[in-house]
């Protein structure tokens, strides 16, 4: 077991290192976009070889752990920027490790990679089950993104680290493993994904009343296992889906309710609870319901959503 897990730290540092050279060699090319909310910034990167490489970085959120708080203390430096009366303004250096900039380093990529970050004007779909069949499908079955990555983490080969819980079942079972935008450790935006064993179910769209079972063993699962790993009860947790998903495999959301997560509100996300109770009422709910949701103007299925209402 010891000599297991040392090859596996030898293998993540040789991942590391090979990222850290391609960092180190890379230039600035572009700000695809940033989001001052979330304080984040989206960069285009490219090597001398003309590859390409897209860099995410997200500032992370302050720890409200005792020993973290009283780091922050003892090596705060202060630099006043004004001062009126008893209220004061300042900059604030602190010690670096507490200061560290979450990120994300994906290459090589192609450009429908590059338009999934480009920051650019939304414009809400409505799509009926007749434009899911013509245009959405058609678009996921041509564009959609690679799933290799999903099923190494499926088949354990890579990320095993990652994974906070599994049920196994190949018909109801899923892998509840922490999201890359996660460090695992600040609970305050604790961000977990429930992945389904399960191949063929896309998004909310295939769902039906038979589906229910699943369903509630993901709920039920993932929050038993959130509450006993990182001790938030089940309703200090949101659960959703995205629609449209980023990957099509179906997946749910699980995000602590203080982290005010991308993509995590309306026209972006449906609740796992309000799915559950959709399909109670009526099992082909998502066969036969207009789905609304919003899409970058450069977007592929945006193109295709004009051309077929002939815009």
């Amino acid at each position: 077991m010891k000599r297991v897990a040392e090859n596996q730290l030898t293998e993540q540092e040789r991942t590391e290192e090979t990222s850290q050279e391609w960092l180190k060699n890379a230039k600035f090319q572009e700000v695809l976009g940033a989001d001052s909310s979330h304080k984040s910034l989206f960069l285009l990167l490219s090597q001398p070889d003309g590859s390409q490489g897209i860099l995410l970085a997200n500032k992370s959120p302050f720890s409200e752990d005792k020993t973290d708080i009283e780091k922050l203390l003892e090596t705060a430096k202060l630099h006043e920027i004004s001062r009126n009366d008893i209220f004061g303004s300042y900059n604030i250096e602190v010690d670096g490790q507490l200061n560290l900039l979450k990120s994300q380093l994906i290459y090589p990529v192609n450009e429908r990679l590059i338009a999934k970050y480009r920051q650019e004007e939304k414009f809400v779909i409505r799509e009926t089950p007749e434009l899911y069949e013509t245009v959405t499908k058609p678009y996921i079955e041509k564009f959609q993104l690679n799933l290799n990555w999903v099923y190494n983490c499926l088949e354990k080969r890579s990320e095993v680290d990652k994974i906070v819980f599994e049920d196994p079942d190949k018909n109801n079972g899923f892998l509840l493993m922490q999201d890359i935008k996660w460090d695992g450790k600040t609970i305050e935006n604790l961000y977990v994904l429930a992945i389904i064993h399960r191949h063929g179910l896309k998004s909310v769209r295939d769902l039906t009343g038979d589906d229910l079972p699943m369903l509630h063993n993901i709920r039920d699962k993932s929050l038993k296992a959130i509450e006993e790993k990182y001790g938030l009860k089940n309703d200090q947790v949101k659960c959703y889906f995205h629609y449209q998903p980023s990957f099509y495999h179906l997946h749910v959301h699980f995000i602590n309710l203080k982290y005010d997560a991308p993509a995590s509100t309306t026209l972006s996300a449906i609740l796992l609870d309000d799915v559950i109770n959709n399909l109670e009422l009526n099992s082909n709910h998502y066969k036969q319901s207009t789905l609304t949701f919003t899409r970058k103007n450069g977007d592929k299925l945006m193109e295709m959503f004009r051309e077929a209402n002939g815009k």
